[in-house]
């Protein structure tokens, strides 16, 4: 006996009983196919890792998509999927189109988002699993279930997958000792590294050896450490989808946790909301005012137009979420009709707290617009307009709903939230935004035109700040705005490969010569970063940091430093400052293994009207910090050092 109620005979005949056998968990059985494909979520979780900063690598984002969804169509093969599902990598092999049209960050993260949503959606909604044939009220169950649910089924399903390959556990346990070996050697090696760390060469060496391999290689190995889990993830996703077997998440389920939730009487949601329209009707009768200044485009007495569209839109959101709120509740916990179907007064307070919130949203809007057209647009006010314009469309269908009871709410709702983000992510809305400013401008001077915003939508913007830069008619300060926001873009190193960068190349190529070097110049003073070096040194000594770069221009271009109210040329008074910051480099190069020395003698500094010189940097020098901008206009070059102390 193993316990005071558990016996192993059986208590009538005093015969022994065998304990009942334990079940056996089936095993998983995976085609050769699936071995295979289970390396390869390896690689899709790397190549996941290497593209989730889309706004960086855009190219590489749509590589991505087009290869995750190929990878599902191969993992699948000819197995039948339900009509619902291709809905999704339809709609997200779009949105993968604004990767090379919109330069947008914001606009690039969430289309990213929506394609891994709707690859799970798509793996989840073609299986035999799915809650329904097409989106309707179990869409949030179905959701949740894609995301958080189908996948943890068969999490392990990759490895187990791998480890009935051929030598696939051999494999396995080689990587882990690999693993363990480098571990161990770890220790030791970082022991020697702190021993030698004290010479300066071999610091140096380590250093360069870091920045040119290490930093790359643990950044890919990294890589592969975060994307594995997400392969196995992926890897289960479809596996799942691709082998379905019953359970408890299923429709019938589903439907009975959302009956059990409806425990409210009608008339109790209904005494609740009254009170909320009463104060609606209320606001609306004492705001007419204020309505009527919307309506009439003028602005009311003690607002500004910032004022005035802010509160339009953060009033918006206040009202829809609680309309949105009083809605969810009233058609989850409320009973339905005896007839089974929702009551008439639910639907009477759907169609009236639907249509006060469009009516507070178009007010919102034409705040919004009033704001647009005296200071111009924003990503802040476009996204804004189009998120108002959205909710606005979505109330609307709730309102429709009541009165067309066939029509399929959440397919609705789901294709104008795909198709009003399609119409926003794949234009470049940067360049229509910096195109819009400038034509306003142009026709209503009174208009503020932000040329530094602009310079902050690059590429998106490059062709526009060049209209700017070569417009004649246009005042100098906007003139010299648009050139040092050009020579920014021009000084940038790393630039994403899309539309928006081509048509930035193309434009800032069709500049000439002088305007792109006038450019040059305003960036440089403006930023202490240096335009297209063509030679540049740099080496730290005794804590201070230098920098030289030497900057070879035409001398017929001399025209772009004389006429800059920054340049002016070198006075006897000045020499001595020069001298000084001459004198610590030259010094510097002594200390240090650098042979090279300055490519102009102090000497010549005593030749009147050879040299201009920046006189701000003369005068703002310290020991701290120096920055000397000399151009030379008999050897037609310009002569940036910077010295940075930094210890």
């Amino acid at each position: 006996m193993n316990g005071p109620y558990s016996y192993n005979f059986d208590p009538v005949t005093g015969k022994p009983v065998s304990a009942p056998p334990k079940p056996v968990k089936p095993q998983r059985s995976f085609t050769t196919k699936e071995k295979v494909l289970a390396w390869v979520s390896a690689l899709v979780g790397y190549l996941f890792c290497r593209t989730f900063w889309v706004w960086q690598k855009p190219i590489f984002a749509l590589v991505f998509t087009v290869c995750l969804f190929a990878f599902a169509f191969v993992f699948f093969g000819r197995r039948k999927r339900k009509a619902r599902s291709w809905f999704y990598p339809a709609s997200a092999l779009v949105f993968a189109c604004a990767f090379f049209f919109s330069a947008s960050p914001v606009l690039l993260f969430f289309a990213f988002a929506y394609i891994l949503v709707a690859f799970l959606l798509f793996c989840q909604t073609g299986s035999e699993t799915a809650l329904e044939e097409r989106a309707g009220k179990l869409y949030v169950f179905e959701t949740v279930k894609a995301l958080f649910v189908a996948p943890f089924r068969n999490i392990g399903a990759a490895l187990g997958a791998i480890g009935t390959n051929k030598g696939g556990k051999k494999i396995g346990k080689t990587l882990l000792i690999i693993l363990i070996g480098v571990g161990v050697a770890l220790i030791p090696t970082l022991i020697v590294l702190a021993l030698l760390s004290y010479d300066a060469n071999f610091t140096d060496i380590l250093e360069k050896i870091r920045e040119a391999i290490f930093d790359k290689i643990f950044e890919r190995i990294w890589s592969f450490v975060i994307g594995a889990p997400i392969g196995m993830y992926v890897y289960a996703a479809l596996y799942t989808s691709a082998h379905p077997v019953p359970d408890g998440f299923n429709a019938e389920n589903c439907e009975n946790v959302e009956n059990k939730m409806k425990f409210a009487p009608t008339l109790v949601g209904a005494v609740a909301i009254a009170p909320l329209i009463f104060l609606y009707a209320v606001f609306i009768a004492a705001q007419h005012d204020y309505y009527k200044a919307v309506f009439t485009a003028t602005l009311p007495d003690a607002y500004t137009f910032a004022e005035f569209a802010r509160g339009g839109f953060f009033r918006l959101c206040a009202v829809a979420a609680i309309n949105a709120v009083a809605l969810i509740a009233l058609r989850v916990f409320t009973k339905k009709a005896k007839n089974g179907e929702i009551s008439p007064l639910v639907r009477v307070y759907t169609v009236v707290l639907s249509l006060i919130t469009a009516v507070i949203s178009c007010t919102a809007i034409s705040q919004m617009v009033m704001y647009v057209s005296a200071y111009g647009l924003t990503r802040l006010r476009l996204y804004a307009l189009w998120f108002m314009a959205l909710l606005t469309l979505l109330f609307l269908v709730a309102a429709l709903k009541q009165l067309i009871k066939k029509l399929p709410f959440a397919a609705v709702c789901l294709t104008l939230c795909v198709l009003c983000f399609g119409l926003l992510a794949v234009p470049d809305t940067d360049a229509i935004m910096a195109k819009y400013n400038y034509d306003c401008y142009l026709k209503n001077s009174k208009i503020t035109l932000d040329v530094e915003y602009l310079g902050a939508l690059a590429p998106s913007s490059v062709p526009t700040l060049c209209e700017i830069a070569e417009n004649g008619d246009l005042p100098a300060d906007l003139r010299a705005s648009a050139l040092r926001e050009l020579g920014k873009y021009a000084a940038e190193d790393d630039r994403p490969y899309n539309l928006p960068a081509i048509l930035a190349s193309r434009a800032y190529e069709g500049l000439n010569r002088k305007t792109q070097l006038r450019a040059a110049v305003a960036y440089d003073l403006y930023c202490p970063r240096v335009y297209r070096s063509e030679e540049t040194q740099r080496f730290a000594v005794g804590g201070a940091v230098y920098n030289l770069t030497l900057c070879r221009y035409d001398k017929n271009d001399e025209a772009a430093f004389s006429e800059n109210s920054a340049y002016a040329p070198l006075k006897s008074d000045d020499r001595a400052a020069v001298g000084e910051i001459f004198g610590r480099y030259s010094d510097a190069c002594k200390k240090s293994v650098n042979d090279d020395r300055l490519p102009v003698a102090l000497s010549d500094l005593s030749q009147e009207g050879r040299f201009l010189v920046v006189r701000e940097d003369l005068q703002n020098s310290d020991r701290r910090r120096a920055r000397l901008y000399l151009y030379d206009r008999t050897a037609g070059t310009l002569l940036i050092l910077k010295i940075e102390k930094t210890a």
